[in-house]
């Protein structure tokens, strides 16, 4: 985790494609809310920069992020997987998001 999170809980679950015949495949879906120390907010209430967070007046809340995606096996050796996450007050500010991200990745091995 890259993050500035002081406190965390994490949980997540993959299963693979055994369930439904597609052996190659994986469906994952994994949630994360962190949260920042009392002295960590005072100082970004106070307009402080953290190496990712800090945009001045703070309205506190713990961040929630949730990923899922699924990766679907072409061929052999070539994977691709849809990708979706969603961030709940990013950088622990409530006056930000939702933010959601969309990506496709590719995969080769040989």
């Amino acid at each position: 985790m890259f993050t500035e999170h002081d406190q965390a809980i994490s949980a997540g679950a993959s299963l693979r494609g055994t369930r439904w015949g597609r052996e190659g495949d994986t469906l994952a879906v994994a949630t994360n809310l962190g949260f920042a120390s009392n002295g960590r907010r005072r100082y970004l209430d106070a307009g402080g920069i953290g190496f990712i967070v800090g945009d001045g007046r703070l309205n506190y809340r713990p961040e929630l992020v949730t990923e899922t995606y699924y990766d679907v096996r072409i061929s052999p050796g070539i994977n691709m997987a849809l990708n979706y996450q969603m961030a709940l007050n990013p950088g622990f500010n409530a006056d930000r998001g939702p933010v959601h991200l969309f990506a496709l990745r590719a995969r080769t091995a040989f």
